[in-house]
């Protein structure tokens, strides 16, 4: 029996316990020491466990429902992108529908030259071929006449990318669409095809696209339109490609703008501007046409030394406009009554010492009524009548007249000129103010001012803008008649109507006048303000007139910078408002109505023949024989019909008698003129006259016997006619 060693004995003699699971003996049959498991410590780490499981299960839950919209969108914008998709921008037509302004989509070509390679293509006959793409492009491009240079880097092998700097209409690059290797990119090109002074009316766009002046940049939210968006996917390449499960916003085209301008007229304004400045020498100029019945603008020009301006000066740029402004003091006097058309002012013999300062006339006079100072452009006249006004009554008639604030057309850049409180009025103000000087006005300006004296005394808003339409034919916005205020009455207009009938037939702009209708107006020539002071020499010589002086249609400004030689505004541009007005009536589409002309009309005596000379009664018989004999013969009297008759026959019967008889029967006819007629016509004129035709070669065609000879009835003519 073995012995086996004693147990230990704990405290107070008893044997400590040991788990029999705890330890046991090795191979080599010693014990190895066990060690204890802790309980508490066995049930940290499992609650640990089960608290890291639940967070990960309650964040899991938290990114799929709470936070599942921002990871979607995370996720989409790592494989999804959103790109804008630019509208087409609305056009701008003219009054008539012409088109201004549009914009048009274009191709650029981008080519990948490592990508061009040889393509199976399915013929219309059903059979495939392989096509040379490289040979395809390159023939492409010399159609669409590219230089010989980008052709080539086109083609390079070692260049991945190549943007041809050209654009080209969608339907001359059709046969490159589908090469390997070449993209097509649509792009929106604004084209603007207005008159050269125009543009500065219509505006420009920057290379990105934004407006930068003009109608463009005052009306782009309704020429915009709204943009939309392609979301395009990532492909394995780094490519982006449209996905059908993907919504695409398809951008909304902006708005058609039809302006109040008339093309037709917007170029004889401008012609006739350029034809004034080269007859005169002068360095700018501007021309305004407005309809006086509802304020629309028909026509804008304007010059700057040579070239048209970047603005629409008649809108932008104030000037001081001088003795055009004399109407607006005379016509407040006679409203309120403070004058009459007869009453007679001391004009001092052309020369009054004011305030220190002299004023001068052309037409010296000891004295004038007030119609003649209105004719003949009386400074002192006026100037006299303006100082029955006070500081603020001056003030408010200019006011009234619209001076010295906005007119409200829709153009970003229009200046309101200048015209100073009346506190800042000094004397002699009152005497510059109603003559044109100490103040400035625009063309635009001065030209609505006359359409309260053309309309019957109401003040109208001018318009650029005539209507508005959506992409699909609605109607947005159309221009109606605004009146801003009544300044004077119809009376007074119609008496200020007539003194510049009479400043026009027989005043200070006779230049203007014309043979079949009355022009009334105002000439003015101001001298200007260079470097703060005025220069000798240097004028404004303006014309503000309406046509017709009856029942006016047009109200036009024209202005010419610096005219040298003859300067006086009724001459040099009262004669380019006569071109003008002679150049509209002769056109067709000019924005007249020819039936309300037609009943202001001038009669026009035919003036008395003049008497002729031998000579020329001579040639004109000649001539009037010749037109008659050209003229159809006359037809046949009809032949009676035959019927039954007694016939008488004298005995004896003898048969020599009876063909006397029927030769002497023939009637004689005459041989008609051929002149001018070719061979074909002469001789369809010869039978028709009753004779046979014999053709011979000749100088030129005539007739053997000439014409006038007597022939009986079925006698040959000979007919010369040119050799072929």
């Amino acid at each position: 029996m073995t012995d086996y060693p004693s147990m230990p004995t704990g405290p107070g003699g008893q044997h400590d316990h040991v788990d029999a699971n705890a330890g046991g003996a090795d191979r080599n049959g010693q014990n190895t020491p066990t060690l204890a498991v802790s309980r508490g410590r066995s049930t940290f780490v499992h609650l640990t466990l089960v608290l890291f499981g639940a967070a990960l299960v309650a964040r899991a839950a938290h990114v799929q429902i709470i936070e599942h919209g921002h990871w979607q969108t995370v996720a989409a914008s790592q494989h999804v992108r959103d790109e804008d998709v630019e509208p087409v921008r609305g056009a701008i037509v003219d009054a008539t529908g012409t088109v201004l302004v549009e914009t048009r989509e274009q191709v650029r070509i981008i080519v990948e030259p490592h990508h061009l390679k040889p393509v199976t293509r399915k013929r219309k006959n059903g059979k495939r071929e392989t096509v040379d793409t490289r040979a395809v492009l390159r023939r492409g491009l010399r159609e669409l006449q590219v230089s010989d240079a980008w052709i080539k880097r086109a083609l390079d092998r070692q260049k991945k990318w190549v943007e041809l700097p050209h654009r080209f209409a969608s339907s001359d690059v059709e046969r490159l669409k589908g090469l390997p290797g070449v993209a097509l990119k649509p792009v929106l090109t604004r084209i603007n095809s207005t008159p050269s002074g125009l543009r500065g009316v219509v505006g420009a766009l920057d290379p990105q696209g934004d407006p930068v002046s003009g109608i463009e940049l005052e009306l782009d939210p309704w020429l915009h339109g709204e943009r939309g968006h392609s979301p395009l996917v990532r492909d394995g390449r780094g490519g982006r490609i449209e996905s059908p499960m993907l919504q695409r916003v398809e951008a909304q085209p902006g708005h058609t703008v039809t302006l109040t301008i008339n093309q037709s007229l917007q170029e004889i304004a401008e012609e006739a501007l350029a034809d004034a400045r080269d007859r005169t020498g002068a360095s700018g100029g501007d021309v305004v046409i407005v309809d006086p019945r509802d304020g629309a603008v028909l026509a804008l020009a304007g010059v700057r030394d040579g070239k048209p301006a970047y603005n629409s000066t008649p809108i932008a740029e104030a000037y001081e406009p001088g003795s055009v402004m004399k109407p607006f003091v005379v016509a407040r006097l006679l409203d309120a009554g403070r004058t009459t058309p007869t009453e007679v002012i001391n004009t001092e013999n052309g020369k009054w010492l004011y305030a220190n300062r002299t004023l001068s006339d052309e037409h010296k006079a000891a004295s004038m009524s007030v119609f003649q100072i209105i004719q003949y452009s009386s400074n002192i006249g006026t100037a006299k009548l303006g100082l029955r006004f006070s500081p603020r009554e001056a003030y408010e008639a200019m006011r009234d007249f619209g001076f010295g604030s906005y007119s409200g057309v829709s153009y970003p850049a229009e200046s309101r000129g200048a015209l100073a409180l009346p506190s800042q009025w000094q004397e002699v103000t009152r005497t510059r103010v109603p003559i044109g000087y100490g103040m400035s006005a625009t063309p635009l300006q001065i030209a609505s001012a006359y359409v309260a004296l053309a309309n019957g005394g109401e003040l109208l808003q001018p318009s650029l803008v005539r209507e508005v339409h959506a992409r699909d034919g609605r109607l947005l916005y159309r221009h109606r008649r605004t009146v801003v205020r009544r300044v004077v009455t119809e009376e007074t207009a119609e008496s200020m109507r007539t003194m510049l009938k009479s400043v026009v037939d027989s005043g200070t702009a006779q230049a203007a006048d014309l043979g079949t209708f009355d022009v009334g107006g105002k000439s003015g020539t101001a001298r200007r303000v260079v470097g703060g002071r005025y220069e000798s020499g240097r004028y404004n010589a303006s014309f503000a007139g309406m046509f017709p002086a009856n029942d006016p249609q047009y109200v036009i400004v024209a202005r010419l910078i610096d005219p040298r030689g003859t300067y006086f505004g009724g001459i040099v541009s009262g004669g380019m408002v006569n071109r003008i007005l002679q150049a509209a009536i002769a056109t067709r589409d000019a924005s007249l109505d020819r039936d309300a002309l037609a009943r202001v009309a001038r009669p026009t005596p035919a003036p008395p023949p003049k008497p002729r000379t031998p000579e020329q009664v001579r040639i004109a018989t000649r001539d009037s024989l010749r037109r008659d004999s050209l003229l159809a013969p006359r037809p046949r009297a009809p032949e009676p019909v035959a019927a039954p008759a007694m016939v008488v026959v004298d005995l004896p019967h003898a048969a020599d008698a009876g063909r006397k008889r029927s030769d002497e029967s023939r009637e004689l006819r005459t041989v008609p003129s051929v002149y001018g007629l070719d061979a074909r016509q002469a001789t369809l004129t010869l039978h028709q006259a009753g004779f046979q035709v014999s053709v011979v070669n000749g100088a030129t065609v005539r007739t053997r016997p000439a014409a006038g000879a007597s022939l009986r009835s079925g006698a040959t003519v000979q007919l010369e006619v040119p050799k072929q």
